[in-house]
């Protein structure tokens, strides 16, 4: 089932020829001569140590190895390197639901380490994404520790404080690769609803008695992005189902405070969707459940500087996924527009990819959506390992699913990006076909992420 408020038909030329024959399960091909026609699919096996790129034959061209195995995200930048997560055996927040991190690395294309951060240690810890600013700077999603007693302190009741009697806030932090500096930091703690105060008279703030029952890892943030045009970063948070927008304006200082920025609300949430509820709207319909990879889809493409999200879905409310793509309420100086009886729109996306029946797909954890220069939507079913391209219709025309070298699927990928074959990063690359990838099989004790 498609919901949709743009015509389909603009696009579905340029689908059907891009399909040409690949719908269907990927099978190898023949050729040997080396090619960047494109496109290709970048992806990393959950608890692997390895990356892979691929064309959509499902053909291995380059494949990138780390020492340790994935924090999860892993991005292919312009210059041809690798920007990865990394899970060493670092700190005290190793047994957290999850993916754990606590590294970032820049990989070059013959996987040699030109660069590495560690931020993990008994009271932060790195997780799950990062992002690339256009300025070369980093942004990554990290824990904080903050104590039980600064929970009551905050208005939580003893009896949600978690047994552990600490509790995990999410933080985001910008790193400076060339000099390991944090240049600026958010933190969630840092905006929190008054004691006592209702949470719809204050939607930018963040009641901390909302997803109590999610234990030290309440937020559970797991998606990072950033908007260079409107200097904001928009927060995945998948515990509160909504994504969240941050004026990056601000100085770390103001950041921590209510005023100061581009838009005057220092590092309050300015916008912030998918679970009105969250903020003490209880009329206003929910839209997203523990959604994954919110990004704003780029200047040239079908929809360009809307918010594209894959809507994972849950088990008990709505056990089906979707990709969604909204029309944000985006106001000439930056701000968005609130509606003191609805709160934020929009009431309901501008495109939606739902399956025929909607219960037929449904990734719980992980998973991913891109847009592509063809107007269709990339779509990584994570928890299976499968990806599949769908036009704006809704029609499938590509699909391949990761095995391993025992013949067994459904492994967990975080995010599938692809990578045209003009893509900078592959200029004057050799990208020779060499064979189907078939990903090393678990070993005996491999753990792998439970939620994601």
């Amino acid at each position: 089932m498609i919901h949709r408020s743009r015509s389909a038909a603009v696009h579905a030329v340029a689908a059907l020829l891009l399909a040409g024959g690949l719908a269907g399960c990927a099978s190898p091909t023949t050729a040997s001569a080396p090619t960047n026609l494109g496109p290709y699919v970048l992806f990393t096996p959950d608890n692997k140590d390895v990356t892979y790129l691929m064309d959509k034959d499902g053909q291995k061209v380059h494949e990138w190895h780390g020492q340790y195995g994935t924090g999860l995200s892993s991005y292919l930048l312009a210059s041809g390197d690798l920007l990865r997560t990394a899970s060493p055996p670092l700190t005290s927040f190793a047994a957290a639901p999850g993916a754990n991190g606590g590294r970032v690395e820049l990989l070059d294309w013959d996987s040699r380490v030109l660069w590495s951060f560690d931020y993990a240690t008994g009271e932060h810890q790195q997780h799950h994404d990062v992002f690339r600013m256009p300025n070369g700077h980093v942004l990554m999603i990290a824990w904080e520790k903050r104590t039980g007693a600064e929970l009551r302190a905050a208005g939580r009741p003893d009896s949600l404080v978690p047994s552990a009697d600490q509790i995990w806030p999410d933080t985001i932090i910008e790193v400076d690769p060339t000099t390991n500096a944090i240049v600026w930091e958010w933190k969630t703690w840092d905006h929190l609803v008054p004691p006592g105060a209702d949470p719809a008279d204050h939607p930018g703030l963040i009641d901390v008695n909302f997803a109590a029952a999610n234990g030290t890892d309440w937020t559970h943030a797991n998606g990072v992005s950033y908007n260079a045009g409107l200097d904001q970063v928009v927060l995945s948070v998948r515990n509160f189902s909504e994504i969240w927008m941050i004026d990056h304006s601000t100085t770390t200082a103001e950041a921590a405070s209510h005023a100061g920025g581009r838009r005057g609300h220092g590092g309050d949430l300015i916008y912030r969707w998918g679970n009105p509820e969250a903020y003490g709207f209880d009329s206003s319909p929910r839209t997203l459940f523990g959604q994954h990879n919110p990004q704003w889809i780029e200047a040239g493409l079908s929809g360009a500087g809307h918010m594209l999200i894959f809507n994972n879905g849950d088990a008990v409310a709505r056990p089906w996924s979707t990709v969604v793509e909204i029309e944000l309420p985006l106001q000439p100086d930056g701000s968005y527009a609130f509606d003191p009886q609805t709160g934020y729109g929009p009431a309901a996306p501008v495109w939606q990819y739902t399956a025929d029946p909607p219960t037929s797909f449904f990734a719980r954890i992980v998973s991913s959506a891109q847009r592509l220069a063809n107007g269709n939507t990339l779509v990584c079913d994570g928890p299976a390992g499968h990806f599949f391209e769908v036009t704006p219709a809704g029609q499938t025309v590509w699909t391949y699913t990761v095995t391993d070298t025992a013949g067994g699927a459904n492994h967990l990928n975080f995010r599938a990006a692809q990578y045209d074959g003009g893509f900078a990063g592959l200029t004057g690359r050799t990208l020779t076909p060499q064979g189907i990838i078939r990903v090393p099989a678990p070993t005996a004790g491999e753990v792998h992420i439970t939620g994601g």
